[in-house]
């Protein structure tokens, strides 16, 4: 049960995180509010801001449930990682004729390369803890 509300806790966080960001946004440049995609975005560097947001959130979480967890971290960040993929699904689904395909590659990318990058360092980290 515990595994279950952490993973649902940090997809939920994900969805927060990236939202704060676009409700910045949106606030800042008093433009409409978009869940999806960056074409409705400013500028460039408002892009690479999301884009950031996206992999450092992804990293940030994966961290948080695999200590929260602390036991069988593949599995749980496998499961993390399927949740998120099924969300960019939905993104793609509902936008997919709006934004360009760059943006769902590289999303995709970053949610990857950050599980990826938290799991290398909390087994890493357990290793040394493990050697001590």
């Amino acid at each position: 049960m515990k595994s279950v509300v952490t993973l649902l806790a940090g997809f939920l966080g994900i969805l927060f995180l990236e939202g704060f960001a676009r409700v910045v946004i949106t606030f800042y440049h008093r433009i409409e509010f978009q869940f999806f995609g960056v074409s409705s975005l400013p500028g460039v560097d408002w892009v690479v801001i999301i884009l950031l947001s996206v992999l450092i959130s992804t990293w940030l979480l994966t961290m948080l449930i695999l200590t929260i967890i602390d036991q069988n971290s593949f599995y749980h960040a496998l499961t993390f990682w399927i949740m998120l993929m099924f969300w960019r699904g939905f993104e793609i689904f509902n936008s997919y004729s709006t934004e360009p395909l760059w943006y769902f590659i590289i999303t995709i990318f970053l949610h990857t390369l950050g599980v990826y990058l938290a799991l290398k360092l909390y087994t890493h980290q357990n290793e040394i803890i493990q050697d001590s």
